[in-house]
């Protein structure tokens, strides 16, 4: 046919000035709905670095990474490797959880390091053989809920209450003997117990 149909052109001209039935986004804000699983953002007044969200993660878009001779953990969580899946939220040990899910969708950027979120906690080690316990956080979190009474028959735990971190110094020697004043440094299970077994004789 020559010339289109009216029906067609009516439809085409209505179409023109008709209102949009789609977003202009990126131009215009589009605001997910309720419920919507987006972007995850740490609640720094929660975390406390436990490792928890790394191991339930299962895209593995949680990154840890420990350094001992800083006493640093970095924690890292990428979003174009999340699928949103809930379960960092989910499986938080915390009271209130220490990620949560936005409505946050678009992960859009110039660079890798647009595409991620980065946490960093002061990591407490053992005095005696540099192995890790777990953050400071951690340690005072855990206090907190023992309560002053029981958490007062842990060192590891009164250290951490009283923000006392004992390590050892960089191109520092460390005594190779271990002695009764050893108790009052924070100590793996195992050094501990040394130390225990030294103090009692055995």
């Amino acid at each position: 046919m020559k010339f289109p149909k009216l029906r067609e052109l009516k439809e085409a001209l209505t179409a023109v000035f008709s209102k949009r039935y789609t977003s202009r986004f990126p131009f215009e804000e589009s605001p997910a709905p309720e419920g919507f699983r987006g972007k995850p953002f740490p609640d720094d007044e929660w975390c406390m670095g436990c490792e928890a969200c790394c191991e339930a993660c299962p895209s593995e878009a949680i990154i840890i990474e420990d350094n001992i001779k800083e006493s640093k953990r970095i924690i890292t969580r990428y979003w174009d490797r999340c699928n949103y899946c809930g379960q960092c939220e989910e499986k938080c040990p915390q009271e209130q959880p220490g990620v949560k899910l936005s409505r946050e969708y678009d992960i859009s950027g110039y660079s890798p390091d647009e595409m991620n979120i980065k946490q960093e906690f002061e990591l407490i080690v053992c005095s005696k053989c540099s192995s890790f316990l777990g953050t400071l956080k951690q340690l005072q979190t855990a206090s907190g809920r023992m309560g002053p009474a029981l958490s007062s028959s842990s060192p590891d735990m009164l250290l951490a209450r009283q923000l006392q971190t004992t390590r050892p110094m960089p191109g520092k020697a460390k005594r190779k003997e271990i002695t009764r004043s050893d108790i009052f440094t924070f100590l793996c299970p195992v050094c501990r117990h040394e130390v225990y077994r030294k103090e009692a004789g055995n």
